[in-house]
């Protein structure tokens, strides 16, 4: 746990702001602090205005800023070192532990793997982070050595360059694939709800989802590979009808000495089948590049039809995004010893938000213990839903501070250009962090839905272990005097859903991580209470 720290966040005023009051604007877009607080804030100069002095009644205008010097208490993370298991001259691999953000987001600044990486392991140089891992995922997670490293890195894995494998344990059994395949795909094109902070498959879209955003449907590198024999087919059928024509029907010998020469063509080009067409005669190019560009023109239009369709499902949500091609490649790896639940591999081609916990649900087997997309075991809570259930004043607000408590906005806002804190912050290393964090008491069964995570929340707030010392304090401070924040929903629980090993295609690196406690094929978790 990070000890409390002074920060001085700061905001540009945001167009719809214009002609409002700081007062105004700060009750309603952070408001697990009430008026009374910001207008104290504002008398004793925490709140303030860039430049100029400002009452609780002037309107702001564009190109003001304003300030906020708060006390900032970070949520508590799992306590451990983060392993490092890999390295390279451009990257550095590590296993991230289940309960942490990647790096800062919402109330976490410090205890981040970014921040705890930073501060712990110094020799490891500069970080720079490539791709990000819902925080109760864990597993592998790639940083760059530099910024030039991180561009190439992020630009293999946005152009399908890097194998991504993850291990879930998902409900029931899960089927095998079907004869003749590897994999059961889930080819279904996402949604993102804004309001909800959650995904959803649009399977009306996904007749012609494989043709938008390049994702390829199965068996099109097949269609492609063979392409070519196809071609040669069809110019020795016409090279085959010419040689008729002039011949004539007597010369048998010739036709069939024809017949073979078609036959070693074809096989050559199926051999070699190749797009660059080699080894084919000029006739059979030209036939073969006629295909091809009939080919990019059904992709087109392929494309052209999703679109369409995605723009049209859009049409019947308001205010949800238009939906995005999809898809996934399962195999089961086991059952476990009681039938409950199964462990699966999972394969993304897309990199869609919460994209194989939602194609696990399309298919009818969520992930068992995640409780958003349809898990009936015991696991992590998404902060809305617990926040909803204990009753916290901010979530009930929605909008842009919803989701962070006292200060999200205030951090995502300190994450592009803010100063740093007035106070000098501390480390964020071991010497900070608690030994056990709370474990789970069903204590609150009657109020929560989730007594698990409640009663984790309750232990934040009220065990003397967590109480600061008093030279920590800030005495115009809403949290103090605990560590963590007043009223944050936290569930520090782990998905069931483990980043396995990335690899690069063309295979200059690869890096991979030890599987999870749940991931054993003979381990089966303790049935869920009903």
């Amino acid at each position: 746990m990070v000890k409390p720290y002074h920060f001085d966040f700061s905001c540009s005023v945001r167009q719809r702001w214009f002609g409002q009051n700081i007062i105004d604007i700060f009750s309603r877009e952070f408001p697990a602090r009430d008026r009374a607080y910001y207008l104290q804030a504002l008398t004793d100069g925490r709140l303030r205005v860039e430049g100029c002095e400002v009452t609780a009644e002037t309107p702001l205008r564009d190109g003001q800023r304003m300030r906020h010097f708060i006390h900032r208490h970070e949520p508590p993370v799992p306590a451990g070192p983060i392993q490092v298991v890999g390295q390279s001259a451009d990257a550095v691999a590590v296993c991230k532990p289940h309960g942490m953000p990647v790096h800062v987001a919402g109330q976490y600044r410090k205890n981040t793997v970014h921040g705890i990486l930073t501060a712990e392991r110094p020799d490891l140089g500069p970080l720079h982070p490539v791709h990000r891992l819902d925080k109760p995922v864990s597993g592998l997670l790639l940083f760059a050595r530099s910024p030039q490293a991180a561009s190439s890195l992020c630009a293999q894995i946005e152009s399908r360059g890097v194998e991504k494998v993850y291990v879930a344990r998902v409900l029931g059994r899960f089927p095998e694939a079907p004869p003749g395949k590897q994999f059961v795909v889930a080819d279904v094109p996402l949604d993102w709800d804004p309001v909800a902070n959650m995904a959803s498959a649009v399977p009306e879209a996904a007749s012609s989802a494989a043709g938008a955003d390049g994702v390829d449907a199965p068996g099109a590198a097949a269609a492609a590979a063979g392409s070519v024999a196809a071609a040669a087919g069809e110019a020795n059928r016409a090279a085959e009808g010419e040689a008729a024509g002039a011949a004539g029907s007597g010369e048998q010998q010739d036709g069939q000495q024809t017949q073979q020469a078609q036959a070693q063509a074809q096989a050559q080009a199926q051999q070699q089948g190749s797009a660059a067409g080699e080894g084919l005669s000029r006739e059979q190019r030209k036939l073969l590049k006629k295909q091809q560009r009939h080919q990019r023109r059904a992709a087109k239009a392929e494309r052209q039809e999703a679109a369409a369709a995605a723009a049209a499902a859009a049409a019947k949500r308001p205010g949800r995004s238009v939906p995005k091609p999809a898809l996934t490649e399962f195999k089961l790896l086991a059952v476990a010893p009681d039938g409950l639940t199964s462990l699966v591999e999972c394969r993304p081609r897309t990199g869609r938000t919460h994209q194989i916990r939602v194609h696990l649900q399309w298919l009818g087997h969520p992930i068992a213990n995640d409780a958003q997309y349809g898990g009936t075991y015991g696991g992590p809570v998404a902060s809305r839903q617990l926040a909803l259930q204990m009753g916290v004043h901010w979530a009930s607000k929605g909008g842009e501070g919803a989701d962070g408590g006292t200060s999200s906005q205030e951090a995502a806002a300190a994450t592009t250009g803010t100063e740093e804190p007035a106070v000098e912050q501390q480390a964020a290393g071991a010497a900070e962090q608690q030994a056990a964090l709370p474990s789970a008491a069903p204590a609150a069964a009657g109020q929560v839905a989730d007594a698990d995570a409640y009663a984790q929340n309750a232990a934040f707030r009220s065990e003397p272990q967590y109480r600061l010392p008093l030279e920590l304090c800030d005495g115009l401070c809403i949290h103090c005097p605990f560590y963590a924040p007043k009223d944050y929903p936290l569930d520090l629980r782990p998905l069931w859903l483990h980043a396995r090993s990335y690899s690069c295609v063309d295979g200059s690196w690869s890096f991979s991580t030890e599987l999870p406690q749940w991931a054993p094929a003979d381990w089966a978790p303790s049935p869920p209470a009903h």
